[in-house]
């Protein structure tokens, strides 16, 4: 069997993402970052400035638990 040589470029690499699912993830980081006081320019800025969305994310989970902690309301 014979395999295009395009088909084979194809192997191995991920899928283009579906622009809706992209805007939505889009919209829901600046969501997290507006909440925690971070305007679009600022959250793009540390984007710039190298941060990692993952770096982020766990960021404003350990702030979320510590918050919930003080509360006392952890794991409710």
């Amino acid at each position: 069997m014979k395999m295009h040589k395009d088909a084979m470029s194809n192997i191995g690499q991920p899928a283009e993402p579906k622009p809706e699912v992209v805007e939505c993830a889009i919209v829901e980081l600046l969501d997290i970052a507006r909440r925690q006081g971070i305007t679009p320019a600022d959250f793009i800025q540390l984007l710039d400035s190298g941060m990692q969305i993952s770096d982020f994310l766990a960021a404003m989970k350990l702030e979320r638990n510590d918050f919930r902690s003080k509360r006392g309301d952890l794991g409710q």
